[in-house]
């Protein structure tokens, strides 16, 4: 775990696109393996998964931006309820009419071009992708993966995690000559007797220690008048399941030098339970941004979630004939949960960078893995550089008592 993470700036997306066409071709061109005999299933490894799921998160992302760009462009629209162009359009709403504007203005551009913006999206002409929404062009585009290719991966992934714990494998074979207790470290793995006694750690806590203002944003006269920062962002447990965090308005204004330090060792930004095997992996995203943001930053990661939920029934769909149901399920919310800083990464960076946005300053994403409930804890510290200010939080990763 990295001591000093600086978040992500603007990654191209020409780059991101050339990932989700290799996928595409690679679909063509494992799939056309004869005229006349049925294609085998492609062989996948479980290090395939991380690569495949990224190539469908970031297509995803080129649907979800054409929706922020078409309710952003018309938020005075009738959008359907419970879409979330209708959830968009709704913060569009509720923002100061320059900031409104801005995104407005920026969004017409945007679809003027729409073909070179929404990577394959694009063909579809704006009029009709409004009319149509994300629930209904996303869902009706293949993956850009080959289905049976994710799914064989997603098994090899499993099946790999299974053999730690069978008879002869890895984790078998730490536990053969386990001390006698209270001593005996295989306890925690499940698998020696005795059976495992009360432990006084019950899980994992994400704290915010300190923020610390070292550039208020703006300059010049444009630096007149204190920061006023919230924090929020989303968690992502070991199963995968993404949670949200509600924004937290600090209670005190920054200027330059400002130290806002946390009683009590922190602000609890995330809590989780404890594994149920190891290894298992934790991470909390956090974003960044100026109170008078209206919710918009909310709003963006309840319809990241949305889309997300999305993309997870359109992997379902696909794999059912290489994995079990019941599996299918827990192993495609891990590999997506895997992957939870591309929110922070890219879309929030392209919002920044394409509508020039000042109330954001940008996110940073911490990730733990735990191989044992002995393990050593730390923490670290996020930069945050954008509108002309920097800020440094300090995080720390902590058990849970």
């Amino acid at each position: 775990m990295s001591i000093l993470h600086t978040p992500q700036r603007r990654v191209g997306w020409l780059g991101r696109a050339a990932a989700v066409t290799c996928a595409a071709v690679m679909t063509v061109g494992l799939g056309a393996t004869g005229a006349v005999a049925k294609p085998a299933t492609p062989s996948a490894s479980a290090a395939d998964v991380t690569g495949m799921v990224d190539a469908i998160l970031a297509d995803a992302s080129d649907a979800m931006r054409y929706s922020i760009a078409v309710a952003a462009a018309e938020p005075d629209r009738s959008w359907p309820a419970g879409s979330i162009e209708a959830q968009l359009a709704g913060a569009f709403q509720e923002m100061p009419a320059q900031r409104r504007q801005s995104y407005t203005d920026g969004a017409r551009s945007m679809l003027a071009k729409a073909d070179a913006q929404f990577g394959r999206y694009g063909k579809v002409a704006p009029a009709d992708y409004a009319a149509r929404g994300f629930a209904d062009v996303y869902t009706d585009t293949p993956l850009p993966v080959n289905p049976a290719r994710l799914g064989s991966a997603l098994k090899a992934r499993h099946d790999a995690e299974v053999a730690l714990k069978t008879p002869g494998g890895a984790q078998d074979a730490r536990c053969q000559d386990c001390p006698d207790p209270p001593d005996d470290p295989c306890r925690d793995l499940g698998i020696c007797e005795p059976p495992p006694a009360p432990k006084p750690k019950t899980g994992l806590k994400f704290m915010i220690n300190k923020v610390v203002c070292i550039d208020e944003t703006g300059s010049g006269i444009g630096e007149w008048g204190s920061d006023e920062i919230a924090l929020g962002g989303l968690i992502v447990n070991p199963a995968g399941d993404t949670i949200q965090v509600g924004g937290y308005e600090i209670p005190q204004a920054f200027d330059d030098g400002t130290i806002w330090t946390f009683y009590n060792n922190g602000y609890t930004f995330g809590t989780f339970d404890l594994p149920t095997t190891y290894p298992a992996e934790y991470k909390a995203t956090v974003l960044l941004t100026e109170v008078d943001a209206g919710g918009f930053a909310s709003v963006l990661t309840q319809v990241w979630q949305k889309v997300r939920d999305t993309v997870q029934k359109e992997i379902a769909k696909v794999v059912g004939q290489v994995l079990d149901p019941i599996l299918r399920s827990k192993l495609i919310s891990q590999a997506l949960g895997q992957l939870a800083g591309y929110f922070t990464g890219e879309l929030i960076t392209w919002i920044v960078n394409s509508f020039h946005d000042d109330v954001f300053m940008q996110a940073g994403t911490s990730q733990i893995k735990l191989n044992s409930i002995d393990d050593a804890l730390t923490g670290g510290v996020f930069r945050f550089s954008d509108h002309d200010g920097v800020y440094d939080v300090h995080y720390s990763w902590t058990w849970r008592r």
